[in-house]
């Protein structure tokens, strides 16, 4: 009888990635049972952007946290597309994993800073916050889908480069859609500042995840 050599991937690393998200979701309840609750039915109304729109503060711990999930579980997709696109890469599976989180958290980061700087120097705080809160709870959203997604490709099936072009395809379009929803909202204050509006999408919107792409 010929022995066949059988190849097992080491997935401790991911497990304890997922551990953290599960341990962040938990977390992100335990501060606040009612806006979580109203965060994960974020789809089906608009109760929470409602409820918590005025109120909010992008540095408070409930937002801190999801957006720390939202860091691990996008970078985590990113990198199980290297895998799935066979991107010829130089580092280790760990290595490449933190450089892609590394960068995503640094881009996501200053974006909200610079934004911010901005909404400072043109005195546009209050609607600079709305739409920060708009965009930065729909991603945190998607990062919390996200999660089951990676779960199921790294344990059970394995991803194609199908699914994965849908998948990417599919938060390509809710992303538009969110943002597109707010531009139309604020539609009036777009169309007074439009030059001003089209040099705010090249340089903060577009610019930030075509570097993104380079440097990963």
């Amino acid at each position: 009888m010929e022995f066949i050599t059988r190849e097992i991937t080491s997935t401790n690393w991911l497990t304890i990635l997922i551990v953290v998200c599960l341990t962040l979701l938990v977390t992100a309840k335990g501060i606040n049972t009612f806006r979580f609750s109203d965060f994960i039915m974020l789809f089906s109304n608009n109760k929470y952007i409602i409820s918590y729109q005025k109120p909010n503060k992008i540095s408070s711990p409930f937002n801190a946290v999801l957006l720390l999930l939202q860091i691990i579980s996008v970078s985590l997709f990113i990198y199980l597309c290297f895998g799935v696109f066979e991107l010829n890469v130089a580092p280790t599976e760990i290595t490449l994993y933190f450089k892609i989180a590394i960068v995503y958290a640094v881009i996501v980061i200053c974006k909200l800073l610079v934004e911010k700087i901005i909404a400072a120097i043109f005195s546009i705080d209050s609607i600079i916050d709305e739409y920060l809160f708009h965009k930065v709870t729909y991603r945190n959203f998607i990062g919390m889908i996200l999660l089951p997604i990676n779960i199921i490709y790294i344990y059970t099936v394995k991803p194609s480069e199908i699914a994965f072009i849908i998948l990417l395809t599919v938060i390509a379009i809710i992303n538009i859609i969110t943002l597109i929803s707010f531009y139309r909202k604020n539609e009036n204050t777009i169309l007074n500042n439009l030059f001003y509006f089209i040099l705010y999408l090249c340089a903060l919107e577009i610019a930030p995840y075509f570097i993104l792409y380079k440097l990963i």
